[in-house]
Order: C-alpha cells, then sequence, then structure tokens
C-alpha cells in the first residue's frame, strides 16, 4: 500500500468512527478536552492573565444580561393588547 492510499484509507476509518460514535459520547468528548483546556490555561495563565479573562467574563455575561432584558422587553411590547376600533 502507498503512502497516499494509507491515508485515503486512514481519512475514511476516520470518518467512520465519526459517523458511528454515539451524541452522548461526543459531548463527554468535548467536556473532557473542554475542562482540560480551561485547567490548562489557569495553571498556565500569570495573575493578570486571569484578571483579563475575568473581567472578560463579567463585561460579556453583562451584556448578555442587557440584551435578554432588551428582547424580554420586545417580547412583552409586542403582547400588549390595543383596545378593537369600533
Amino acid at each position: 500500500m502507498t503512502i497516499d492510499e494509507a491515508k485515503q484509507l486512514e481519512v475514511k476509518i476516520a470518518n467512520n468512527i465519526l459517523n458511528n460514535i454515539p451524541f452522548a459520547q461526543v459531548v463527554n468528548l468535548l467536556s473532557t478536552d473542554a475542562t482540560r483546556r480551561a485547567k490548562e490555561l489557569v495553571d498556565n495563565a500569570s495573575e493578570e492573565e486571569l484578571t483579563k479573562i475575568k473581567e472578560d467574563f463579567e463585561q460579556a455575561e453583562a451584556q448578555n444580561a442587557a440584551q435578554q432584558q432588551e428582547t424580554q422587553n420586545e417580547e412583552e411590547q409586542d403582547k400588549i393588547d390595543l383596545p378593537d376600533d369600533k
């Protein structure tokens, strides 16, 4: 088997694995990797970097809360009943 044929076979096998893996296992793998990466980031970051990351998260959370409140207000406004014209 040539190197090119081996690589093509490798791609086919990888695709077969991806197509047949249960979704719960995919979520578990992603969760495990995300946890590992987060720990690595925190372990290797300086105090200043951690403070900046925390501030960025707090800012994003505040923006998200404001956007959710705005959406909720718009939805409430859409529900206002207008009097019937007679």
